[in-house]
């Protein structure tokens, strides 16, 4: 009896230490490479925690991009002009709106928060905190130097416990990292060591937030958009 016991003790042990290494394996696998879906419970769980860079690149605009281009072109453009810029519309208002509940009903915790000057990231960085720090790195039009100030940010761990936040654009991040983007999308990364570029644990799009919240797989992290090799920003 006692050795169908131990027997029994032992399955189950080998069961759970089992179960237990493949969801470590899946989880760092989905961490680790581009295209496939993290755990919502875990990234969720590590977002609460803190210790992470979190990149929204601005929710949806207007069809403006002709006109802002031609306000670029004849020297028009202002950055604290709304008029002369491409901004939110009213669906991108509704996002950046929900961005905020997601937040607030996920217990995700932030300290700082940085924006880009255009109308349409100040707009949705603004539905999310009134405590916003306003940089130029995060500003278009973007270069190289921004690039490496950018990566240098998301390099940067923030205080224990805490998330920080940037609010900006696709080409701003797209510059410093090689990731493409979509509006509305938000990017989930750990700071790694100076000379390294930042690792992306998730890309969160809007359909993404309610199965993050249920735990279901989600926020597959992007490929570099070149496919190849880290960024050449450095």
């Amino acid at each position: 009896m006692s050795s169908t016991i131990h027997s029994r003790t032992l399955c189950r042990a080998l069961a759970v230490g089992l179960t237990f290494l493949c969801i470590c394996i899946t989880s760092h696998a989905a961490a680790a490479e581009p295209g496939v879906p993290v755990s919502g419970q875990a990234l969720l769980e590590a977002l609460r925690k803190g210790g992470y860079v979190v990149y929204f690149r601005h929710t949806k605009t207007l069809p403006e991009h002709e006109h802002e281009a031609k306000m670029r072109r004849e020297g028009k453009w202002n950055v604290d002009d709304c008029t002369t810029q491409r901004n939110l519309s009213p669906a991108g208002l509704e996002e950046a709106k929900a961005h905020h509940e997601w937040i607030v009903k996920l217990g995700i915790p932030f300290d700082k928060v940085y924006s880009s000057r255009t109308c349409r990231t100040r707009m949705h960085a603004q539905a999310i905190s009134k405590n916003i720090e306003f940089l130029e790195v995060l500003t278009p039009p973007r270069g190289r130097e921004k690039g490496l100030v950018l990566r240098r940010m998301l390099n940067t761990a923030p205080a224990p416990g805490n998330n920080t936040f940037l609010f900006a654009h696709g080409g701003i991040l797209w510059n410093a990292t090689d990731y493409d983007s979509v509006e509305s999308e938000t990017f989930v990364f750990r700071p790694a060591a100076a000379d390294k570029p930042p690792q992306l644990v998730a890309s969160v799009k809007m359909s993404d937030w309610p199965l993050l919240a249920s735990g279901a797989p989600c926020c597959a992290p992007r490929p570099y958009w070149k496919g190849t090799g880290d960024p050449p920003v450095d």
